[in-house]
């Protein structure tokens, strides 16, 4: 199988130059542990062109002063650029990433409506009427607060990077984007479709790096706002470093997400969803279930169902289109995911199953344990799955439950299962996340128009399409004072 990828580029204004910092991208094929095309990253004196493009595009209005017809006819011509190398970019991301090529064919099939999704809800936003005041016409303007950075993961390369770029573009705030540089490449084919579609010079750049990069556009005054997605202590030192200045900050981090298992539960669906939701892209998705709280009188049941369903997973190459789980995307992570796997053991957790993986590459071993206690702290971001019993003494399951799965990194996503809809709703609505399905560990969105906060440290902000098109902007309300009025 081909792993050719492109040559990787800074781009400064919407066109592409030689990157002039050191040769620190170091991507490596996930599939071999092979190492792909060393790549310089955009030095310091590129990076503050960037800056000064997007600061100066923001000034005098060259993009969002185009109104909103023109913008959405440039992001058009965008999402057509993105239809067309879309089979690339699916390719790219799976060989960056480690996620099985079946899935990134979705994201990159998918990328040019996620542009057309921004359209709508800025044609939506934008169409709002004057406010309910009898005196005058009062309008609600949405104004972009300026320049904004893009820090995006290496688990969805493009479907980061398209997303971010989509909703800030039509807002009108222009970008300074930042891919990972562990998974690079399919921005590069992004930054083509971008140069194509001819929006105005400086209102997107692209630039290559890592913490150097991210620490300056974290501090950097004339950058307005930061949408970022990523590992929690990553946000925590940008919530940090952009705190002083106040800017606009939009941070999803991670959680080592609950789910709870009541014993009315159906457990070969439940086994089914528990392992699709932990295995699916390689395990490597922010609202993946990690850990499992059962109600004792099913956990042994619950254990050989999972480990069953987890022997019809096909690990292998993520270039595969058979393949269901990957390898993770590079050998630093494949270590720290063993290296937690080791220390649960050690507390007191036991293997109940494990899959065969191949011996080169940075494969993981999609693992099941009975958690008998041990807890892992930081986010367990790979396919390891931990299931702990809960007694069910006095009928008190459910609170025990719901204590369990409050503790430790939470706040993203949370699952409970159970055949009884009424008591799921009840526990789902006291669990400290801010999505929880019933019965069910899909990716996509419940409904349309759904929308979710970050609780505590899984981030700052939350998700929903009309939210990160409203986090880009400032309300400003214009219109004729009422006149009389006693203070």
């Amino acid at each position: 199988m081909t792993t050719t990828v492109p040559l990787l580029r800074t781009w400064i204004a919407g066109r592409a130059e030689e990157s002039e910092g050191p040769e620190r991208i170091r991507p490596v094929d996930p599939n071999t542990g092979a190492a792909l095309p060393l790549a310089r990253e955009t030095s310091e004196a590129q990076l503050e062109r960037a800056i000064a493009e997007a600061d100066a595009a923001h000034a005098d209005a060259r993009w969002h002063g185009l109104g909103l017809a023109e913008r959405c006819r440039i992001l058009e011509a965008f999402a057509a650029g993105l239809d067309e190398r879309g089979a690339e970019i699916a390719r790219l991301d799976a060989l960056d990433s480690g996620v099985p090529i079946s899935v990134t064919q979705l994201f990159g099939g998918g990328n040019g409506d996620t542009v057309r999704d921004a359209i709508v809800h800025a044609r939506t936003a934008a169409a709002a009427g004057p406010l309910d005041a009898d005196h005058a016409d009062v309008r609600v303007h949405r104004i972009p607060w300026g320049p904004a950075a893009l820090i995006t993961p290496w688990n969805a390369p493009s479907a980061m990077v398209v997303k971010k770029m989509a909703y800030a573009l039509a807002a009108g705030a222009p970008v300074v984007v930042k891919p990972s540089s562990a998974a690079p490449h399919s921005a590069e084919l992004i930054a083509e479709a971008a140069a194509a579609a001819g929006f105005p010079a400086g209102t997107w750049s692209l630039v290559r790096g890592g913490a150097v990069l991210g620490k300056a556009l974290s501090e950097e005054p004339r950058i307005a706002a930061i949408s970022m997605t990523g590992s929690t202590p990553v946000g925590r030192d940008i919530a940090v470093r952009s705190a002083a200045r106040f800017a606009r900050v939009q941070l999803e981090l991670g959680a080592n997400n609950p789910a709870i298992v009541r014993a009315d539960a159906d457990i070969p669906a439940t086994a089914q969803a528990l392992i699709a939701g932990a295995w699916k892209l390689s395990g490597q998705w922010c609202e993946a279930p990690r850990r499992v709280y059962a109600a004792a009188s099913v956990h042994g049941e619950l254990l050989a169902a999972l480990a069953a369903e987890s022997e019809r997973w096909v690990v292998g190459s993520s270039l595969d289109p058979a393949t269901q789980i990957g390898p993770v995307a590079f050998p630093e992570r494949r270590e720290e995911l063993l290296a937690q796997r080791d220390e649960l053991v050690a507390a007191g957790a036991r293997i109940v199953a494990e899959a065969a993986v191949p011996e080169a590459g940075c494969f993981v071993p999609p693992t099941i344990l009975d958690g008998n206690g041990a807890e892992p702290e930081a986010e367990v971001f790979g396919p390891i799955l931990v299931v702990h019993a809960i007694p069910e003494t006095n009928d008190a399951f459910d609170a025990a439950a719901l204590a369990a799965a409050s503790r430790g990194h939470v706040g993203l996503a949370a699952y409970v299962f159970t055949r009884d809809e009424e008591a799921g709703r009840a526990l789902a609505v006291q669990l400290p996340a801010g999505e929880v399905k019933l019965n069910g560990t899909s990716v996509l969105d419940m409904a349309p128009g759904s929308e979710q906060s970050f609780f505590g440290a899984s981030g700052l902000g939350g998700h929903g399409d009309a939210r990160l098109l409203e986090f880009f902007t400032g309300a400003r309300v214009v219109g004729a004072d009422r006149p009389g009025l006693p203070l």
